[in-house]
């Protein structure tokens, strides 16, 4: 009676956990943020965001301090879980105008401007490459698009698609680099919020560009989990879920 009882409280908490989970992952749940938000700006329900994160941690972090590898495998799988709920926040300050842009591709291009929008440039990476749980990973993106003579107005937007680490989808969300004009030079990124209790390993990050809906450049980065000190049969169930 006495080990069902150790059981039995590790799973409740591990169904609250779930339920959280499941509220987070409805539209127009706390964690909902749309495809879309304007450069610049956080999701509406970042708060909300946050503060779950917070419990799931705590219930998390407590489950991963004791019990059997099945509770503890299961408490890994939530932390994982929660990755999907968070909000990524999206960020961009134009570095160059549209006319800067298109007097340099006029440069390398013998005078001549494109009839529809370009991508001159695009190069993505997470600055730094490892983070702890708790804390917030960072993309760091340079974008350079060239107006087109026909097209002077184009629409830009950044895609970030977050794996685990045996390869399966967490999340893909899509931003808009600007509002108001996409042509010129950008620097931005996507700001992840890393739950406590996510184990430690390689996630790889796809990232995309798009111009005015067509993909046209993307890239693959790799962000690195790191913990001060994790249990071995901790990482063997990570590889597991």
């Amino acid at each position: 009676m006495k080990n069902l009882k150790q059981i039995a409280k590790p799973m409740v908490a591990l169904l609250v956990v779930s339920s959280m989970l499941a509220g987070c992952a409805a539209p127009g749940g706390p964690g909902a943020t749309g495809n879309t938000t304007t450069a610049g700006t956080e999701a509406g329900s970042g708060e909300c965001n946050t503060a779950m994160l917070a419990g799931i941690g705590a219930v998390v972090g407590g489950l991963l301090g004791g019990g059997n590898n099945t509770v503890r495998g299961a408490a890994l799988g939530a932390s994982l879980g929660a990755l999907a709920c968070v909000a990524l926040n999206y960020q961009s300050q134009q570095v160059k105008t549209s006319q800067q842009v298109q007097a340099d591709y006029k440069v390398a291009n013998k005078g001549k401007l494109p009839e529809q929008s370009t991508l001159v440039k695009y190069e993505t990476g997470f600055t730094p490459s490892s983070v702890r749980p708790g804390q917030k990973a960072q993309t760091n993106s340079y974008i350079e698009v060239a107006a087109g003579t026909r097209d002077p107005n184009p629409l830009v937007e950044e895609e970030l698609s977050l794996y685990k680490p045996n390869g399966d989808l967490i999340k893909t969300v899509r931003k808009v680099v600007s509002s108001n004009n996409g042509s010129g030079a950008y620097k931005g990124g996507f700001s992840i919020p890393m739950p406590e209790g996510v184990p430690q390993g390689i996630y790889p990050v796809r990232t995309a560009l798009y111009l005015n809906s067509k993909r046209v450049g993307g890239q693959d980065v790799k962000l690195q989990i790191v913990q001060r000190q994790a249990p071995a049969s901790d990482l063997q169930l990570a590889r597991a879920y």
